[in-house]
């Protein structure tokens, strides 16, 4: 009886390290994958020239505020107390006005990123699941989750082209 306990042990040990073993497992960066491909630079460049278009207009409605601003200290002298109060009131809540809309337009893009990047790696996950299916792979892991690993079982230039080639274009909204 303690021979077939034994034996039973030592059996299932050997079961369980040969499944270990015989696992297929891989491992990407996938910052590289979004950042580097084809679509993911026309989607980083998007919103970059979106923000950079943001700031423009936003500088210039600040340099008119801040000219308003100067021209009314220059007035203080010249205008009644109460215009000169009336004036300041406007020329605060248009600076208040100013703000909301700056905080506004900015988390609006930053949705629209946010929301167009999930998107695009929602197909980047497709294409993830398919490759692995494909070469029989068990686990594709982050490689920003590992400490180290051998070179050999980075995919990631291999799924950058296979990316390049199937995402040719993405709707960004």
């Amino acid at each position: 009886m303690k021979k077939l306990k034994t034996l039973f042990l030592i059996t299932i040990f050997l079961l369980v390290t040969f499944q270990a073993n015989s696992q297929n497992i891989v491992y990407a960066n996938l910052d590289i994958l979004i950042n580097k491909s084809n679509v993911g630079q026309k989607i980083i460049k998007h919103f970059s020239d979106k923000n950079k278009d943001l700031n423009d207009e936003l500088k210039k409605i600040e340099k008119k505020i801040k000219d308003q601003e100067t021209s009314l200290i220059s007035q203080k002298n010249i205008l009644q107390p109460e215009e000169y109060a009336k004036k300041v009131k406007n020329l605060n809540n248009e600076i208040k006005n100013f703000n909301l809309d700056r905080i506004t337009k900015i988390k609006k893009i930053n949705n629209e990123r946010e929301e167009v990047l999930k998107s695009f790696q929602t197909e980047i996950n497709k294409i993830l699941k398919s490759f692995a299916e494909n070469n029989n792979i068990d686990i594709i892991m982050s490689s920003n989750q590992m400490l180290i690993g051998k070179s050999n079982l980075d995919v990631t230039n291999d799924l950058q082209k296979i990316i390049n080639n199937k995402i040719k274009s993405f709707e960004i909204k």
